[in-house]
């Protein structure tokens, strides 16, 4: 792998760092949560989902105090 690529790797990482350790987090607790129980894909979607937007959030992309006085009009 040349140079150049491992510093393209490095800044998407730091660039994105939180909403894919969130995502994969996310997806690991629903696919244990499945083998032990439940079976729906969608339960798979929303935590997955969750997951995102903790991750999004701590890379500072989601302003969640705005994004809930919004729904809460």
């Amino acid at each position: 792998m040349s140079e150049r690529n491992k510093r393209a790797e490095r800044a998407i990482w730091r660039q994105y760092k939180w909403r894919i350790i969130g995502l994969l987090s996310a997806f690991i607790f629903a696919l244990l949560w499945v083998v032990f129980n439940f079976g729906t894909a969608l339960l798979i979607f929303v935590i997955a989902a969750v997951g995102y937007i903790v991750g999004a959030y701590f890379d500072g992309e989601v302003d969640l105090r705005a994004w809930l006085r919004f729904f809460m009009k």
